[in-house]
């Protein structure tokens, strides 16, 4: 019998990084944790070692960088070990049985309500209210049978907690996704083989042309950055990291490309080797 993964993620049952977890563990073999905040989710998973991974959302499509989770990782030590995209999908769900002329207010984390926004434009009586988590306010709907209130969620939030959904994809973007890293206190090496993408942290000497030898070292070996991202260095006046993802067809390339880089760079950083996530739906319109 195949042993559950513990794992802790960012909201509640039936919220998305739920959805992104029973997709990447398989459904029936996760034992979910569940955190208030990313900042919880980083202390859980760094103080209980019964844990095996974490699930955080590291960018939108609408929103970009969720640039606090750069922190997390770096700060905690994670290690990323795998991702995934998901394309975000809000369903407007209520207790069965009421209509949507029955719905005099909705709740919901205010990232999901941000990304309705031109659907609440058109409903402008439906009040809004912020909340802390998508499923939370799933769950509070079922357990207080409250009517005439909506919850912003996912498919899974409305399943789980028996509530209906009365207008489907009210995200205004049907080309919203968000991609997660699956994190882990310990580097794993063990899949390697199979590794193309891998995420680093740096810094250069603050003089002329320093970034552009780190990029020309990368384009070198004919890797593809796929981000790039600049984070100031506390307490120290003009000068950043750099979080680059690098993605590669064989490992050899890229073992080859860091031991250029790290020649051209100072305090450089792995924060993980791992396969690059197959995105394929994302374009639905």
């Amino acid at each position: 019998m195949r042993r559950q993964t513990k794992l802790v993620v960012q909201g509640y049952p039936g919220s998305f990084h739920d959805v992104v977890a029973r997709k990447y563990f398989g459904n029936n073999h996760i034992d979910l944790i569940p955190a208030s905040s990313f900042s919880e989710l980083a202390h859980i998973l760094d103080e209980d070692q019964s844990i095996h991974y974490g699930v955080m959302a590291i960018e939108n499509s609408i929103a970009g960088s969720i640039l606090q989770n750069y922190k997390y990782l770096r700060e905690h030590n994670f290690w990323i070990c795998g991702e995934a995209y998901l394309r975000i999908s809000h369903q407007l769900m209520c207790l069965p049985g009421q209509t949507f002329e029955e719905i005099q207010a909705a709740e919901s984390h205010p990232m999901a309500i941000y990304q309705c926004r031109e659907f609440f434009k058109k409903n402008r009586q439906i009040i809004l209210r912020e909340s802390t988590d998508t499923a939370l306010s799933a769950k509070r709907i079922a357990e207080g049978q409250l009517t005439g209130v909506a919850a912003i969620g996912s498919e899974l939030a409305a399943e789980l907690y028996g509530l209906e959904i009365v207008a489907a994809d009210i995200e205004t973007s049907k080309v919203n996704y968000t991609r997660f890293v699956v994190i882990s206190r310990q580097a794993e090496y063990s899949s390697l083989g199979n590794a193309n993408k891998a995420s680093i942290y740096l810094r250069v000497p603050h003089k002329e042309g320093s970034l552009l030898k780190v990029l020309q070292a990368i384009a070198d070996h004919k890797i593809n950055i796929s981000k790039l991202q600049s984070f100031p260095v506390l307490g120290l006046f003009n000068t950043y990291y750099f979080h680059l993802d690098l993605e590669f067809d064989e490992i050899s390339r890229y073992e080859s490309c860091i031991a250029d880089v790290k020649q051209v760079s100072s305090n450089f950083e792995e924060l993980g080797v791992y396969t690059k996530a197959i995105v394929n739906d994302l374009q639905t319109v």
